[in-house]
């Protein structure tokens, strides 16, 4: 339920998901983990087609206030490959 509510609240949707959340009272942060569905293809603006997964960076990023907590997004990134041979990450929700 509450993976749900985020993706709701994130705008996420599939291939993207929320995997989890860590809630840390005493820290004041709300971490919630963002990946993509084990074998989903990703489309990139100025080429044709849906590309396979190449391989992925994890990044993590600040986003706005949980109420009075800091939040964090820890969202695995894929990179794909594309045709011509070069590898290019692809922008995460």
């Amino acid at each position: 339920m509450t993976d749900k509510l985020f993706e709701a609240a994130l705008g996420v949707s599939p291939p993207w998901q929320v995997t989890g959340a860590d809630f840390d009272l005493a820290a004041k942060t709300l971490t919630i983990r963002v990946d993509f569905i084990a074998g989903s293809r990703f489309a990139l603006a100025g080429v044709e087609g849906q590309h396979p997964v190449h391989d992925t960076v994890a990044k993590r990023y600040r986003h706005l206030n949980f109420f009075q907590h800091e939040c964090f997004l820890e969202v695995r990134i894929p990179r794909v490959k594309l045709p011509d041979g070069s590898v290019r990450q692809v922008d995460p929700p």
